[in-house]
Parts: structure tokens; sequence; C-alpha cells
């Protein structure tokens, strides 16, 4: 088996700005031969690839995404703070696969928006809700689901959702929480106090 991954990003995150942007670029590329299925790998040992076929099969793909944020800046006495995010995300997969010698490609496109409400200084309530859809087949799945969001210690934030509707995609799953029923995440905040004890910053 043979896997390579390779990877471009830029990221616009000004801090007087309510605005930030992320974008990315990936290539993914998996192959493998003479494999059985249910096996990991193919000829030649145990791999990582993602592919469970028989025989031999190559899955490239190129993918682009690009992440924008907006929190605007509130007063609460006195003080500006930003408890509300509103979140729109752009992606597209173009798949180019072999298998046995039989040439396939396809096209998607994913679009995805959240928005959270802050509710006092450790609360949020949002929604979430993601589409991608097949161009060629002219396929569409949807991903919908309610969030709460709690802020145990300053600098985390833990995210709780149920996706009402789902589906599952190896590429913006991860990135979405597309499957279907309940989910998880959590995202911390960096800076250089938060890492002093490892010397930065001196």
């Amino acid at each position: 088996s043979e896997i390579m991954d390779g990877s471009i990003a830029f990221a616009h995150r000004p801090d007087a700005s309510p605005l930030s942007m992320l974008g990315k670029l990936e290539f993914r590329s998996d192959r493998v031969t003479d494999a059985v299925s249910g096996e990991a790998g193919g000829a030649g040992g145990a791999g990582r690839t993602a592919l469970l076929v028989d025989g031999d099969a190559k899955s490239r793909r190129l993918i682009a995404s690009l992440s924008t944020n907006f929190s605007p800046r509130s007063a609460v006495n006195g003080a500006e703070l930003r408890r509300h995010e509103f979140a729109l995300f752009l992606g597209a997969r173009y798949n180019f696969d072999q298998f046995e010698g039989l040439g396939f490609s396809g096209t998607s496109a994913l679009v995805g928006a959240d928005a959270r409400i802050g509710i006092g200084e450790r609360f949020e309530l949002g929604a979430s809700a993601t589409v991608r859809t097949n161009l060629k087949d002219d396929v569409t799945s949807f991903a919908y689901s309610p969030t709460i969001g709690v802020v145990p210690v300053e600098g985390v934030l833990v995210t709780v959702g149920y996706n009402i509707e789902g589906f599952r995609d190896g590429d913006f799953g991860a990135a979405r929480n597309t499957n279907k029923g309940a989910f998880a995440a959590m995202r911390m905040k960096f800076d250089a106090d938060s890492l002093s004890f490892l010397g930065l910053g001196r």
C-alpha cells in the first residue's frame, strides 16, 4: 500500500477585526496492490489506507476549503467581549480514482453554516447545518443539529450537539461533525501566557 498526503494553508486573524479566515488546499492519494478486502494494506505488508477493495486500486483527491468566522464585539459593563459567533464553511473535492484499470471521477461541493449566541459568560446556544452535493450524480446529503456550548475554564469551550440528519464523509466529516447522532468538540485558546510553562515568550 502507498499513501501520500500534502497540504498548504493560510490564515488571516487580525486582532482588531471581528472577521477571521482559514484556507486549505490538500492532495491525498491512496494506492493498494493485490489487496484483499478486509485486510489492512495490500501486498508487502499492512498499511493504513482507507481503501477496502480486492485487487489493485488507486484513489486520489484534491480538496479545497475555506472557513470564515465573524465574531462581533459587544460592550458589557464597560468591557468589550465576543460572545456571539457566525461561521461559514465552503469546501470542494475532486476525485480521480482507478480500480482494476477503470477510471472514475467526480466533484463534490460542501457548504456549512454555524451560529452561536452567548448567554452569560459560561454558556452558548447554537445551530449547525451542512449540505453536500455530488455535481456529477446530483446526489445531495444534509446534516443539521442544535448545539450547546459550555466554558468550564477560561480559554476552553466544550460543544455538544446532535445531528438529526447526517452523513459520513472521510474528508470533511471531522471538520464539520456531519455523522448522524451525538457529537462533542473542544476548542482551546492558546497565547504566549498559556504556554509560559514551556519557557516561551521569555
